[in-house]
């Protein structure tokens, strides 16, 4: 009973922690199939959260046509929204594949019980290409990250081992009392806005709305992830599928895990076109405006990054140490060769 009840609480708090969805639960992939390859072959639907306009590998390498070579059709089913997270709706079968979240995301869905697996690397972190910006306003009093005691900092989700999670990790590092009051802004563009009309003393910002921020008058930057962390690996995200899906379409999983690490290398190649996909898709007008993510370009998931994500999610108390390993979060089976 009190595994039960453990797990049904750890299903709560994903819920609260990430976006929900508004993917329609019904239908088949058949239902979904049509799309054919320039010589007539049908290819495989591959249903994913979203509208096709977030800033991730999946949606500039779709728009490229990298999944298409690999007989691969994504399909967007919405938005998430409603209180049901990514992983969720994996386990459910609504959609096949998560492509977003890090290493953290992967470890709470198994302790409460959703069987999944990540199977490739997204971005990761960057001096030049930060996972997550800390910004204040200009005539802020806050010089450094150690001014942020007392005051009320922005986040995205009610907790996060990113964002909320670097600066708890900073202030544990720096013997700093954990005196922050976080002020939850889930939208798009709210954190900026709020931090403009000096509702909170500092926004956590990601690509590609820092891109934006970061430009703007008045505006100015006080430390970042990679700062904290000094790692690529804190800003590893994971792609994944439910074990279900790994054991009955390896292929198409494979197929898959080439697709993104074509991204991956175009995107890091071809910033400037990747910048305009992304604007197109967010309707700005000036590309120069919006920011990208670096992505990692091996093929396989850094066992040593994940053990940062374990060890890190442990420090800011997540989760107990030992209650999950890194090792239990992925595999490098259906990594590309190369």
């Amino acid at each position: 009973m009190r595994k039960k009840i453990i797990s049904l609480l750890l299903l709560l708090f994903i819920a609260f922690s990430l976006t929900g969805c508004a993917g329609n639960p019904g239908g088949s992939q058949a239902a979904q199939t049509g799309a054919a390859t320039g010589n007539g072959k049908k290819l495989f639907p591959i249903r994913v959260a979203g509208d096709g306009t977030a800033n991730g590998e999946v949606v500039i390498g779709n728009e490229v046509g990298f999944f298409r070579e690999e007989g691969i059709e994504i399909v967007f089913t919405g938005v998430l929204k409603g209180g049901a997270t990514e992983l969720q709706t994996v386990a459910q079968g609504i959609n096949d594949a998560f492509i977003g979240g890090h290493p953290y995301n992967v470890a709470q869905a198994i302790m409460a019980g959703i069987k999944v697996k990540a199977v490739a690397p997204g971005m990761i972190d960057d001096p030049e290409f930060p996972h997550v910006r800390y910004l204040v306003r200009e005539d802020s009093p806050i010089k450094s990250l150690d001014d942020i005691v007392g005051k009320k900092v922005s986040q995205s989700s009610s907790t996060s081992a990113c964002q909320d999670g670097y600066l708890k990790l900073y202030l544990k590092q720096h013997n700093l009392p954990l005196d922050v009051e976080w002020v939850k802004l889930p939208n798009p563009g709210q954190q900026e806005q709020a931090l403009k009309q000096g509702l909170v003393d500092m926004t956590t910002s990601h690509p590609p709305y820092s891109g934006i921020t970061v430009k703007q008058p008045g505006i100015r930057q006080v430390g970042t992830s990679y700062d904290i962390v000094k790692n690529p690996g804190a800003g590893l995200s994971v792609r994944g599928f439910s074990e279900k899906f790994i054991e009955e379409h390896p292929d198409v999983v494979r197929a898959f895990c080439r697709a993104l690490q074509k991204s991956h290398k175009w995107i890091n190649a071809n910033q400037k076109e990747a910048t305009a996909i992304i604007a197109k898709k967010l309707k700005v007008d000036n590309q120069d405006n919006v920011s990208v993510f670096r992505y990692e370009e091996r093929g396989i998931i850094d066992p040593s990054y994940m053990e940062l994500w374990v060890k890190l999610s442990e420090d800011i108390n997540l989760w107990k140490p030992g209650a999950i390993k890194a090792t239990d979060l992925y595999t490098n089976e259906f990594a590309p060769n190369d």
